[in-house]
């Protein structure tokens, strides 16, 4: 066992993601001619614990995969990537979670099938929940789940919100951070249409604000991010131009890192240029984790874009 606590916590999904490359999206009913396949680990709460582990954050894992080869292969691969695994659960005749991803069009369209990620031993999370300077989750385990993390978090508590989802007033009270992109925005804030411009995003940043969270972000692709403080401050980030080979995971990336560099005492501002930067590169390689930067190589994107 290890000898200290880690800062960040992820209490999260663990998937194996199936991925397809083709030259389009095929529509209903039709059949297209892919021209690649692979496999990797993925999963919103893997891929981000990956990420704020290559930042160089001590990164630990708390989730359930189910007793098959592909549990057994996840959790080898997290902690071949800096990622303990030794509060993730193993399931019993539970399937691990898989994701089917169709990239196409430098775009990509996602089916999740939750497995294990649905099914989490009963009673509180482990105490390292407790001590960790950063908790990170997402929607791709029981909300129950979220809630438990976030009741035993006492240190930054940070919500990514994908899938999109109505989220409870008591939940988002407990949010430190909410992080969302455009279409989660809109969902989350009640608000219909999805959100296309800064001020409409820093409109539904204040209601989310009046309904309990403490500082929200909304990540807007190449375009961006608006970040809005707990002292009601709204910051505009631009990203880096990127040449995009696959966005899958990108969203991920940011997320990881702005975790990363919350636990290492950056502001959330300064955290969230980190997370642009880390977004843009990851967008430059096919996959997610594949794609994600090491420390050095983020480093020094980060210096090159404030120069």
């Amino acid at each position: 066992m290890p000898d200290s606590d880690p800062s960040v916590v992820v209490v999260g999904s663990v998937n194996v993601d199936q991925i397809v490359t083709a030259p389009r999206f095929p529509g209903p009913g039709e059949t297209i001619i892919g021209t690649s396949v692979a496999s990797s680990v993925g999963g919103k709460g893997a891929n981000q614990a990956v990420a704020a582990a290559l930042t160089g954050a001590s990164v630990a894992m708390v989730a359930s995969t189910g007793d098959d080869v592909d549990g057994e292969t996840a959790r080898r691969r997290l902690a071949d990537r800096g990622v303990r695994v030794d509060h993730v659960a193993v399931l019993a005749d539970e399937v691990t979670g898989t994701a089917w991803i169709t990239v196409a069009e430098q775009d990509n369209t996602i089916i999740v099938i939750a497995g294990a990620n649905d099914r989490w031993p009963p009673g509180d999370l482990p105490a390292i929940v407790g001590s960790a300077a950063v908790v990170l989750c997402q929607l791709e385990i029981p909300l129950d789940v979220v809630r438990i993390a976030a009741t035993q978090s006492r240190g930054s508590f940070v919500l990514n919100a994908a899938p999109a989802a109505p989220l409870p007033d008591d939940l988002l009270a407990r949010c430190d951070v909410l992080v969302v992109n455009e279409h989660e925005l809109a969902v989350v804030a009640d608000i219909g249409d999805e959100v296309t411009d800064s001020d409409a995003v820093a409109a539904a940043h204040r209601k989310l604000r009046d309904r309990g969270a403490a500082a929200v972000v909304t990540t807007r692709g190449a375009a961006g991010a608006v970040v809005t403080d707990a002292d009601g401050v709204t910051t505009d980030l631009a990203a880096p131009a990127s040449t995009v080979v696959d966005t899958t995971g990108a969203g991920d990336a940011f997320v990881g890192v702005l975790a990363a560099r919350l636990a290492a005492g950056d502001t959330l501002v300064d955290a969230c240029r980190w997370g642009v930067v880390a977004g843009s590169l990851a967008v430059r390689g096919a996959g997610a984790q594949e794609s994600y930067a090491d420390q050095s190589t983020l480093s020094h994107a980060v210096r090159e874009m404030n120069s």
